[in-house]
C-alpha cells in the first residue's frame, strides 16, 4: 500500500511539474530587453519587486518564476522562467527612472481609467 501512495504522490507531483513549466513561457531578460533595462541590477530589483507583489498577493510564487541556468559566453548565468503575468509584473517593476517603464505603467493606468468610464 506505502509504494501505491509513493506511486501516486509521484505522479501527482510530475503533473504539478508539467503544469507549471507549461505556464512558463517567458524569460525573465526578455523582460529585461523589451523594457531596455539600463542594468544588472534593474534586472535583479524587477524580479525582486515582481516577487514580492506576488507573494504578498497570495499568488504563488512556484507558478510564476523558476530560476533556470543557462550558458553564455561569460559563463554559466542564471535567469528566470516566468509566466505571462510574471513577465507583465517584470515590465512594470523596473526603474521608475526608466521612460519604457514609466510609459507601461502609464498607459496600463490609461487603461484602467478608460475601463471606468
Amino acid at each position: 500500500m506505502e509504494e501505491i501512495q509513493l506511486y501516486l504522490s509521484n505522479q501527482e507531483d510530475f503533473l504539478r511539474e508539467q503544469v507549471r513549466e507549461h505556464n512558463l513561457v517567458f524569460f525573465a531578460s526578455e523582460a529585461a530587453a523589451k523594457m531596455d533595462f539600463e542594468d544588472i541590477e534593474e534586472f535583479h530589483e524587477a524580479v525582486k519587486r515582481a516577487m514580492e507583489l506576488c507573494l504578498h498577493a497570495g499568488i504563488p510564487l512556484d507558478m510564476n518564476f523558476k530560476r533556470v541556468y543557462k550558458c553564455s559566453y561569460k559563463g554559466i548565468i542564471y535567469d528566470w522562467k516566468l509566466s505571462v503575468l510574471a513577465f507583465q509584473m517584470v515590465c512594470l517593476n523596473g526603474s521608475a527612472a526608466n521612460p519604457n517603464v514609466a510609459r507601461k505603467q502609464i498607459e496600463l493606468l490609461k487603461n484602467q481609467a478608460t475601463g471606468l468610464e
